[in-house]
């Protein structure tokens, strides 16, 4: 039994032992700069010392007009040109299909598409090569010189050249920055744009590389597929002759050299209007290369293009030359290489004739198919645990046979896999929100479509924390996670039930943290996870997935409420956590969630006509929410009492996730779980204390670990995990005096107080803006939060597409899409056929995306002088609506309303309040191309 701590929300010496009581803190000062480039320190004091000692983090942050005014200003996007090209590697495969890059000069790179589960160099018994001790932040992969390992990417000689024929002379350019001297890109995820000009050369040349992503259609976003559709313009005043050329190493088997197992053959096919370079590998009789890394195929396709025009080789040698170019394609051509090194590479091309001022578009697909994720008798450990992960393949095992019939299966549904896909970016980036918000809220989806997500044959999904990081799709990590739920909500559903309710559930109730890894709950994922349910819910059409999952969601909350014995609606035992410790005590964090949980299974228990349950959570919730004010908040920020310092705490420090389940219920639309008025109070007391307009001179000045992670560079600002402004930190982490000396012997826990991970900056962001008024300082903050995350990850620096923390590609970054609902003030319920948006920035002309749980489209809205005008325009699947909210902008409240669907008027009811307008009729659906328009007056 732990000591009862006192019921006071002052921060006393007896629970936190931090030796300064709340009244005695000293006040911060706002003073002019000092060392590290901070402004001067202010004061507060520590533990046992008389003396004062520095709080690293100035209040006043000094951010520049010009940079605030950026926050908000819709800008216009600037393509990235130079040395801001060298590290940009962005994800163009599909869900789960492997990981492949798309450089900033439009190559190809990171060919890791043919295995998973890496294995990786080990350093004091820790696999980092891929994973933490600053990884690829502070050492990021130049695309030009480096794959990140042998062992995993593989080197594939693999491009694009353009020959030119002006009169008699032709001259061949490769498309990159060695061919082109004015390269630039722009990258609106899943879209990279690339285009190359040269004042030599009369043509122009763009590029749009992707692979197929409709939002709400998880399947046709999972396809082993790269469109490369290339654009040439005639700049010129004279006609000219273009032949555009793409190669193809036969990559198949990519680490096998040994003849005898078999050999590698590419074919020239022709089917169906399709023209495919297709690269295959052929096993010898019992040599088992049919269980080895790589056995499949992969293809280069030209779609749409005339027979007559095309070009191809089974067989050419780098750098194409004119041969290449010259002959007809010949299908059923062929060549074949033995497995003893040398490279077999084929070639497939367009020639066409342009006019001055004209234009043509070539269309390159690149496919393949690896269906195994490893072979026989690899390390243990890793993916190694998954039950039957023997007999499991990749996802797309049993929608093809080949490569080449990857290939053919898009190109029968070219028109409407592209078009859907530059539909959805079009609706994205059709936005009064500034370009860089847009840009960094939804390029973390990419991590869908690396090595840090898989989907099996079986339907399973399985993911690592990042990639080849932390195995089990860690619930305390993946509870960050908001952009999955909204964009593909099939797949959080298929992980709801297979795995936190199917394989990983207990008898008890308890979910397991990670499934064949961990079996045991982690508080905080348990909490997340009937919250994630109630989501998943509300993204449903109907009711029939908490039909379905309601008997094991009641029990894990059953489970959860266990954990409180005294009823108190606080957690005061063991609970384990996504910092890799089990804490003891209450805090704002941990109970906050189980408070966000418990008005979860309110809400769920309602639905599902059991009362009684409804009650007995909805009571719960109501105590905790009064005793976490009482006993947890000391006037700024809410705090943890640890019954001791035996085990890691924050005691008295400012932590910045003391509201997290606050902040989880704004963004499902649940009760609130904290008063208004301590919440903002708390999250004001984030921005005081915890954002670093240096964060990574912070971490340098105030940690003593030796080789601490660093996702915050000297210069760069971020939200800080814990500080303490009144002391204690030396409280924090017990017996740190005889383990701060070396990082690697003391992983995690009380050097993850120091850091930036911007999974957790996201969530806070995003609750400030949803706490917030529009345009109100709280909302500013936010954003300023999420705008220090995309400075730090501008591509002069790193890779902008690759948010790093325990690994590449971190999933808890996805937690950025948590901002953009913010922004927005989306709120929607399914099976209520409910939808609403309160928007936080520029309410009076504001437009946006959004999506449903079978359609999506654009919101905009308009308001000036007593009249709010509304459009919800629908652009894809159907949207089934019977009541819309709407966040009202100005005085005095609407007393009448007019709505219309596709210019028929509509009887609806008018209430407001809370600063809500709401509006109720008779269920209707929208279809695709229909608009629903409102008027409050």
């Amino acid at each position: 039994m732990h000591p009862e701590p006192p019921p006071s929300n002052s921060c006393g010496q007896a629970p936190c032992g931090c030796g300064v009581n709340r009244r005695d803190a000293v006040k911060l000062m706002t003073l002019g700069a000092a060392a590290l480039g901070l402004p001067n320190f202010a004061w507060a004091r520590q533990s046992g010392q008389d003396r004062p000692v520095p709080f690293l983090i100035p209040a006043d942050k000094k951010l520049s007009p010009a940079w605030l005014r950026s926050l908000v200003t819709r800008g216009t996007p600037d393509p990235w040109q130079g040395q801001d090209l060298a590290f940009i590697g962005m994800p163009v495969g599909g869900i789960g299909c492997g990981q492949l890059y798309l450089a900033g000069d439009g190559r190809l790179w990171l060919w890791d598409i043919f295995k998973s589960n890496y294995t990786r160099e080990s350093v004091a018994g820790m696999k980092l090569e891929l994973m933490t001790m600053n990884g690829h932040y502070t050492k990021p992969v130049d695309s030009h010189t480096g794959i990140y390992s042998t062992r995993n990417g593989a080197a594939v000689a693999q491009g694009f050249a353009i020959f030119v024929k002006q009169q008699k002379a032709t001259e061949m350019r490769t498309l990159d920055s060695s061919g082109f001297s004015q390269v630039a890109f722009r990258g609106e995820y899943p879209i990279g744009r690339v285009t190359y000009a040269d004042p030599r050369l009369p043509v122009r040349v763009a590029l749009e590389a992707f692979s197929p992503f409709l939002p709400l259609n998880a399947k046709d976003s999972a396809l082993p597929a790269t469109v490369m559709a290339f654009t040439v313009t005639n700049t010129g005043d004279a006609e000219v002759r273009i032949d555009l050329m793409g190669w193809l190493q036969n990559a198949t088997c990519p680490y096998e050299t040994t003849p005898a197992r078999g050999q590698r053959r590419n074919t020239l096919l022709q089917q169906n209007g399709l023209a495919t370079l297709e690269c295959s590998v052929e096993a010898s009789p019992g040599q088992g290369l049919e269980t080895r890394h790589g056995f499949g195929s992969m293809a280069l396709s030209l779609v749409g293009a005339d027979p007559a025009s095309v070009r191809g080789s089974a067989d050419v040698r780098l750098p194409l030359d004119d041969a290449a170019i010259s002959g007809a394609f010949a299908t059923g051509a062929t060549a074949v290489r033995a497995l003893d090194g040398a490279k077999l590479i084929g070639s497939l091309g367009q020639g066409f004739t342009l006019a001055p001022g004209a234009s043509q578009r070539v269309e390159f697909l690149l496919t393949w198919y690896f269906p195994r994720h490893q072979q026989p008798r690899d390390q243990q450990g890793g993916m190694n645990n998954i039950r039957d992960f023997a007999k499991l393949r990749r996802h797309y095992a049993p929608w093809f046979a080949s490569a080449a019939e990857a290939a053919q299966a898009v190109a029968a549904r070219f028109d409407h896999l592209v078009g859907t896909t530059r539909l959805w970016n079009r609706t994205w980036y059709d936005s009064t929100l500034p370009h860089w918000l847009l840009d960094r809220t939804f390029l973390t989806v990419d991590c869908l479509a690396t090595q840090t997500l898989h989907w099996f044959d079986s339907g399973r999904l399985w993911a690592w924390e990042g990639v080849e990081c932390c195995e089990g799709t860690c619930t305390h990590v993946w509870n960050y996670a908001q952009a999955m739920a909204r964009l593909f909500p099939e797949l959080e559903r298929s992980l709801r039930e297979k795995v936190d309710y199917g394989l990983g559930f207990h008898d008890n109730g308890a979910i397991a943290n990670r499934v064949e890894f961990e079996m045991e709950p982690a508080t905080d994922g348990q909490a997340g996870t009937i919250v994630r349910t109630w989501r998943e819910h509300t993204m449903a059409a109907d009711g029939a997935f908490l039909r379905r999952v309601w008997p094991q969601t009641k029990q894990a909350i059953r489970f959860l409420i266990d954990q409180d014995p005294k009823r108190q609606g606080l957690l005061e035992g063991a609970q384990g956590n996504t910092l890799d410790a089990t804490w003891l005590g209450p805090m704002g964090w941990i109970s906050s969630l189980y408070g966000a949980a418990l008005r979860a299974g309110e809400q769920m228990a309602r639905e599902m006509g059991d009362a009684a349950f409804a009650k007995t959570c909805a009571d719960l919730a109501e105590r905790g929410s009064k005793a976490m004010v009482e006993r947890l908040f000391n006037g700024e920020y809410f705090i943890h009492l640890p019954p001791n310092h035996e085990h890691i705490n924050t005691n008295c420090g400012c932590h910045l996730d003391q509201v997290l389940g606050q902040s989880w219920a704004c963004q499902t639309g649940l009760p609130r779980v904290l008063p208004k008025r301590e919440t903002a109070a708390a999250l004001n007391s984030l921005w005081k204390y915890n954002f670093a307009p240096d964060a990574g001179g912070y971490a340098i000045a105030h940690t003593a670990i030796k080789g601490h992670r660093v996702y915050a560079a000297p210069g760069e600002a971020g939200l800080v995990m814990t500080t303490w402004p009144q002391g204690g930190d030396d409280l924090a982490v017990p017996g740190m005096a005889n383990k701060r000396e070396d990082f690697l012997t003391w992983l995690g826990p009380g050097g993850y107080f120091d850091e930036c991970m911007t999974g957790f900056e996201y969530q806070v962001a995003a609750h400030m803006i949803y706490e917030g008024a529009p345009d109100s300082e709280l909302v500013m903050q936010g954003l300023a939060i999420a705008r220090a995350i995309h400075d730090r990850y501008a591509p002069a620096k790193r890779n902008p597409f690759n948010e790093i923390e325990c690994g590449d590609h971190y999933s808890r970054a996805m937690a950025a899409y948590g901002v953009f609902l913010a922004v927005c003030g989306y709120e929607y319920h399914g099976p209520q056929g409910r939808l609403g948006f309160a928007p936080r920035v520029s309410p009076g002309n504001f437009r946006a995306a959004f999506t449903t749980a079978e359609g999506w489209g654009t919101f905009s809205q308009q308001a000036q002088q007593g009249k709010q005008q509304a459009e919800i325009k629908l652009h894809f699947g159907k949207l089934r609506l019977q009541a819309l909210a709407l966040g009202l902008v100005g005085n005095p409240a609407p007393t009448q309303c007019m709505l219309t669907l596709a210019g028929k008027p509509i009887a609806a009811t008018l209430t407001t309040a809370a600063g809500t307008a709401e509006l109720k009729f008779a269920a209707v659906v929208l279809a695709a191309g229909e608009m629903m328009r409102v008027e409050l007056t």
